[in-house]
């Protein structure tokens, strides 16, 4: 069972909805910035360092298969939710 709620998207702070239209192109999928929207200006924070991050040091994997990668590796290594 879910602890957090999501937030319907028009709810959403409008710098957010942005970032979730992004999510949709490059990640196919946008629904849990939803729930990180229970705390916008924390994710924002994160989202300004993670964002140039992840644009000057993927290369030329796209984003999609980048997710793909880190979700195989927590699973091999036992993460849990």
């Amino acid at each position: 069972m879910a602890r957090l709620s999501s937030i319907p998207f028009e709810k959403v702070d409008p710098e957010l909805q942005a970032v979730m239209r992004e999510y949709d192109v490059e990640l196919g999928g946008s629904g849990f910035v939803q729930v990180l929207a229970h705390a916008p200006e924390v994710f924002k924070d994160f989202i300004k360092f993670y964002f140039p991050l992840v644009s000057t040091t993927r290369g030329s994997v796209n984003m999609k298969l980048t997710e793909l990668a880190r979700l195989k590796v927590a699973e091999k290594n036992e993460c849990a939710l």
